[in-house]
C-alpha cells in the first residue's frame, strides 16, 4: 500500500493519511503498551477538542450571519419604496403650490397608489379580491351582516378595508360586509 494513501478511520469516519496514522499509532515496538495507549488517547482527545472548537466557531459564525440577514432583510423593499416617497413629496409640494387644483392632486395620488401596488406586487403582495365573492373566513373578516335580496347569503357585499396576501400567505384579511337572508 502506498505510504501517502488516505484511509478512513473505522471508528470516526475521518480520513487521515498514512503519515498522520503513523503519528497517532503507538510504535510497533513499545516497551510500555499503557504509555502508547495514553499517548494515542491524548492525541485523539486533542483532535476532539479542536473539532469541538471549530464547530463552536462555525455555530457562532452562522448565528451572526443569520442575525445580519434578518437585520437587512427589508433593504431591497425599502430601496424600492424610495421612488414612491419621492412621488408623494412631489404630489404634496404640487398641492401646496396649487391648493385649488384638486383634480391634479387626485390624479397624482392615483398614480402613486398604482406604482406602489405594482412595486409591492414585485415582492409578492397581492390584493384579496373580495367584493361579490362568497364569504371565506380564511381571507375575510366580517364586520357585519346585511339582509339582501340581490345576492345569495354569505356573499361579500362591500369591502371596508382591503386585505392582502404575501406570496400566497394571508398578510391581512379583508374587512367586509356580508349578506344574509331577508328576515320574514
Amino acid at each position: 500500500m502506498n505510504h501517502h494513501q488516505k484511509h478512513k478511520h473505522e471508528d470516526q469516519g475521518i480520513e487521515i493519511s498514512q503519515d498522520e496514522a503513523a503519528e497517532t499509532r503507538p510504535e510497533a515496538v513499545t516497551s510500555d503498551p499503557l504509555a502508547a495507549l495514553q499517548t494515542e488517547r491524548d492525541d485523539l482527545l486533542g483532535r476532539l477538542q479542536r473539532v469541538s472548537a471549530d464547530y463552536a466557531n462555525y455555530q457562532k459564525r452562522v448565528s451572526r450571519d443569520v442575525e445580519q440577514a434578518r437585520e437587512f432583510a427589508n433593504e431591497s423593499l425599502l430601496k424600492a419604496l424610495l421612488p414612491m416617497f419621492d412621488d408623494m413629496e412631489r404630489a404634496l409640494s404640487a398641492a401646496k403650490d396649487h391648493p385649488d387644483d384638486t383634480a391634479s392632486l387626485v390624479k397624482g395620488l392615483q398614480m402613486v397608489h398604482a406604482n406602489a401596488l405594482t412595486m409591492a406586487a414585485a415582492f409578492g403582495l397581492a390584493t384579496i379580491d373580495a367584493a361579490g365573492k362568497p364569504f371565506d373566513p380564511s381571507l375575510h373578516a366580517a364586520l357585519l351582516q346585511q339582509p339582501s335580496t340581490t345576492v345569495p347569503p354569505q356573499t361579500v357585499l362591500d369591502v371596508v378595508q382591503k386585505g392582502y396576501t404575501l406570496k400566497g400567505r394571508l398578510l391581512r384579511p379583508a374587512q367586509v360586509i356580508v349578506s344574509k337572508a331577508m328576515e320574514d
